[in-house]
This record gives structure tokens, C-alpha cells and sequence, in this order.
């Protein structure tokens, strides 16, 4: 038997189009008496793979740094899924966070580890919960119901962060002081300093791709301990919060004595080994 190519007349297309089976069997009978039945079988499935759609709980998410959020997809009908899989949608790739098969198991990629877990293991129903959200978990998540043999059907959910992280640390050399005050937020941050010292801060941003924005600001106090008795004061802030991160001119002042109190020390104690030695050679002079 001579095998029949299937061809698609407007009215196939029609049928592709819609998901009613009185449309599919309007379609059939217009189709060519001499097709296969796998063709139909072909047909059908093409009626189902379009039919299929997925909910996400919310498109946007909103939450404070800290917080738990969860995120939820479900598919409109049920289908045999294989496996569910949550991405990272990045601007130039989407990384994979976690995945959920009956076989398998549950898996969490490692920077995601003790940070999330699936609260949903049903394959049509599927739910990640972070338990406590950092800034840069801001972004569009995808979840992925791979199925057989129709594929994947993929649902998208955006989360936004808001919060603000911030650090300082310092080195003394040579009598200056050199500050180094880091701040990661959304909203975009600010950093500014007290103005009892005698500098020129430096500053860098950087803009990730989901929003959050990097600065690092640096200062440098020439002869600080005699410039001023008030402490070095490094203040954060965007739109929701602000804080203060002081470094104690006290506690430098207390090191530089700590530190001249050892050096004292350790000249002593050369001192006293040099003339040891100098006493000990001049008594084995005198016996030879």
C-alpha cells in the first residue's frame, strides 16, 4: 500500500487553531479519504499540544529581603509530565535551580541549596518556596513541565527583592587610613561619608541585569589620627531604608599604642640577647 503524504488545507489550519473536538471532526471529514490513520492520529495530537497552557500564582512578586516568597505554576490540564524543572531566566541563558521527577527525585543546584526546597511535588502542580530572599535572587523564574510526547509547556513569574545589603572594612599603612564601604541594593543605592575628615572619595557602580545595583566607594585620610577625634562614618540608604557603618577613631588610636607597645617590646628583647651574646663571647676571650 502506497503510503499518503498529509497535506493541510485552510481547514486543517483552521483546526490547529482551535481546540473543540466538533471543529476536529469537521476537519477530518474534509481531509482526503485516503489518509492514514496515522495522520490522524498526527492531527489530533497537534490539537492537544496547543490546547494545554500554563498558570503562574502571580506574574510579579514583590518581597523584602529576608522574607520567604512562593513561587507556583500549574498546567490548565492535566498531562503526563515527566519532569518539572525551575529556571533563572538570565538575558543570555537560563540556568536550572531545581527539578522534580517521580524517579529522580527532587534536586537543588548548589547556590540554591538550603535557601529553597519544592513545597508542591505534584507533577501538573508545581511550587518553590525561597525561605529567606537575598537581592539577588530578583528575576524571572521558569517553570518547565517537560512532557511525553508533547514537549514542554513553560510558565514565567518575576520577583522582585527589595532591600539593601552593606559592608566596611579598612587597613592602616604608614599613618593613613584607607575605608572601603560596599553597598547592594533595590531600589539603587547611595553612599556617602561625614565630612570631619580631609578626602576625595572614589566611586564604582555596577547594574546587574535584574535590576540590583553594585557601588563600592573608598576614601583615604592622610595622618587620620591627628585630623580628627570624631569616627569615620560610611552612611547607606535608598528609597525604604538607610544605615550607618562607623569605624572608631578610638579603637585606631588604641592599635598604634598597641602596636608601638609591642615593637617597644621586641627591641628590649633583641637589646638584651645582643649584649647576652657579647657577654658570653668576651668570657670565652678571656679564658683562651
Amino acid at each position: 500500500m502506497t503510503k499518503q503524504r498529509l497535506l493541510f488545507t485552510p481547514e486543517a489550519d483552521l483546526l490547529l487553531s482551535h481546540t473543540s473536538l466538533i471543529i476536529f471532526l469537521q476537519a477530518k471529514k474534509m481531509l482526503s479519504s485516503k489518509m492514514t490513520f496515522q495522520a490522524l492520529v498526527l492531527s489530533l495530537v497537534c490539537v492537544v499540544l496547543g490546547k494545554a497552557k500554563v498558570v503562574t500564582q502571580t506574574e510579579q512578586r514583590a518581597v523584602k529581603v529576608g522574607d520567604s516568597v512562593t513561587l507556583s505554576c500549574a498546567l490548565t490540564e492535566p498531562k503526563d509530565v515527566v519532569q518539572v524543572t525551575w529556571q533563572k531566566d538570565n538575558v543570555k541563558s537560563q540556568d536550572n535551580i531545581a527539578t522534580y521527577s517521580k524517579t529522580a527525585g527532587l534536586k537543588i543546584q548548589k547556590p540554591y541549596q538550603d535557601r529553597i526546597n519544592f513545597t508542591s511535588l505534584m507533577l501538573n502542580n508545581t511550587s518553590i518556596t525561597f525561605w529567606s530572599t537575598r537581592v539577588n535572587d530578583t528575576g524571572c523564574y521558569l517553570c518547565l513541565f517537560n512532557t511525553f510526547p508533547l514537549g514542554s509547556f513553560s510558565g514565567r513569574s518575576c520577583l522582585g527583592v527589595y532591600g539593601l545589603n552593606a559592608s566596611i572594612h579598612y587597613n592602616v599603612s604608614e599613618g593613613h587610613l584607607i575605608a572601603t564601604c560596599s553597598a547592594v541594593g533595590l531600589p539603587e543605592p547611595t553612599i556617602s561619608w561625614n565630612s570631619a575628615f580631609n578626602y576625595t572619595p572614589t566611586q564604582e557602580k555596577f547594574k546587574y541585569d535584574n535590576g540590583v545595583v553594585s557601588i563600592t566607594s573608598q576614601v583615604k585620610v592622610y595622618d587620620f589620627q591627628n585630623s580628627s577625634k570624631e569616627d569615620l562614618t560610611c552612611r547607606v540608604s535608598n528609597e525604604n531604608e538607610e544605615m550607618e557603618l562607623p569605624i572608631s577613631m578610638k579603637k585606631k588610636e588604641g592599635f598604634r599604642f598597641l602596636g608601638l607597645a609591642i615593637a617597644a617590646t621586641l627591641s628590649l628583647v633583641i637589646l638584651v640577647l645582643v649584649l647576652t651574646a657579647l657577654c658570653w663571647r668576651k668570657k670565652i676571650c678571656k679564658r683562651s
